[in-house]
C-alpha cells in the first residue's frame, strides 16, 4: 500500500465584492479539484485491479 498523501482542498480566496460570486468561484474550484482527485483515484484503482488480476492468473 502506498503512503497516503496529505490533501489540501483549494478553495481560494473569496471575491470581496459579492457573496454569491464568492460562492460560485469557490464551488467551481472545488468541483474542478474533486474531478481531478477522482480521476487520479480511478487511475490508481485501475492499476491495483490490473495487478490483482495479473497475480490471480500468474502461472508459475
Amino acid at each position: 500500500m502506498t503512503p497516503s498523501l496529505a490533501m489540501t482542498i483549494p478553495f481560494g480566496e473569496p471575491e470581496p465584492s459579492d457573496g454569491l460570486l464568492s460562492k460560485s468561484v469557490a464551488s467551481t474550484r472545488l468541483r474542478a479539484w474533486l474531478q481531478l482527485r477522482l480521476r487520479h483515484l480511478a487511475s490508481v484503482q485501475r492499476i491495483q485491479d490490473a495487478r490483482a488480476l495479473r497475480s490471480e492468473f500468474l502461472v508459475d
